[in-house]
């Protein structure tokens, strides 16, 4: 008798249950729910590649050097608003740019202007005519993603226009040190970035922006990828990128305090249930912390609702807040929790927030 060979979705659907039996026994509550469509989930993947690739572009940008010469290189970009014409990218594809040409998924071309750049947070604005786009992408929530979530990135890696990737946001909140004064909060993923994917959209399953694809290799610095990429949340970007389009210069927020990590030590003395948050150092007298009341040696542990991981991290994200929006902070002050609530100004020096 011939033996009888079981079709792949079956073997993954008997895998998908016993690992979720597997698991109830060994005394979790929860079981991974079984795949019973692979066919409905590869169509739903296509009709999302679909979606974002008509909305992404490759820049092609010529520039000059201090020579100059004059040198030309390719990265990636997306629209986010097609009816007035803005085009989303990293600031080291299109810094010093002589023309940027967009080049639509389609390939339809149009000559492009740059808005803004911002070197700090490597985002970057393009104008393109209006109506010339014919899709656009919406911004998502990078906050609402954790380890595990699926996402999708798409750009033109190593000139090929319209690659798509899928994997899992494999990190949250990564400093890459790319340079003394930048502003880093990175979403770490595993979906494939290589050279001219720079700007390109990194996307949830709902087909929004949670991240600009922005480097790769485990410094963020190397030449090849290694299966580690990163972007920039949208949570930092969005704003960024908003104000780059319409003053053609980033605002940042500030409150006027400096800050350092909470060490284990730390942590345990203030009776915190882990190392996390931020503790102030110093309170600028004349700034808006002081006059909420926060002061020095109180431990910030949340910012508008999202858990507080370091003093990188709040650095990050204080510096995207609105000037002239209130923000609230839970705050360990006294050894007790407390609200407060927070103007926020505008920043004009690099050393502190």
């Amino acid at each position: 008798m011939r033996d009888r060979v079981l079709p792949r979705s079956f073997l993954l659907i008997i895998l998908a249950v016993g690992l979720g039996i597997g698991l109830v026994r060994s005394g979790f509550s929860e079981r991974i729910p079984a795949v019973t469509d692979l066919a409905e989930l590869s169509t739903a993947i296509e009709t999302l590649a679909a979606r974002v690739a008509d909305a992404t572009v490759t820049l092609h940008v010529t520039a000059s050097d201090e020579q100059g010469n004059v040198m030309s290189g390719e990265g990636s970009g997306f629209v986010v608003d097609a009816f007035l014409g803005v085009v989303i990218t990293n600031a080291h594809v299109v810094k010093d740019a002589k023309t940027v040409r967009v080049i639509f998924y389609d390939r339809r071309e149009e000559l492009g202007k740059v808005l803004g750049v911002d070197r700090q947070t490597d985002l970057a604005v393009v104008k393109i005519p209006p109506g010339a786009a014919r899709k656009q992408l919406a911004w998502g929530d990078s906050d609402r993603l954790r380890p595990g979530s699926l996402v999708m990135a798409v750009g033109s890696p190593l000139q090929l226009n319209g690659t798509t990737s899928l994997g899992v946001v494999s990190a949250l909140h990564r400093k890459l040190n790319t340079s003394a004064d930048s502003y880093e909060d990175f979403v770490q993923f595993d979906a494939f970035i290589d050279r001219g994917s720079s700007g390109g959209p990194l996307v949830d399953m709902g087909g929004e922006v949670v991240g600009i694809n922005t480097a790769i290799g485990a410094g963020g610095g190397s030449t090849t990828w290694s299966g580690i990429s990163y972007a920039v949340p949208s949570a930092i970007a969005r704003r960024f990128c908003e104000d780059l389009a319409e003053h053609g210069r980033v605002r940042r927020g500030w409150v006027g305090i400096r800050v350092d990590r909470v060490t284990a030590d730390l942590a345990k003395n203030l009776g915190l249930d882990r190392p996390h948050g931020a503790v102030l150092r110093w309170v600028d007298p004349d700034g808006p912390a002081m006059t909420a009341g926060l002061k020095a040696n109180d431990v910030l542990l949340n910012l508008n609702g999202v858990e507080i991981t370091d003093s990188t991290h709040v650095r990050a994200r204080v510096a995207a807040l609105p000037p002239g929006e209130k923000a609230n902070f839970r705050v360990l002050t006294g050894g007790k929790i407390a609200l407060i609530e927070v103007v926020i100004g505008e920043l004009k020096q690099q050393e502190d927030i």
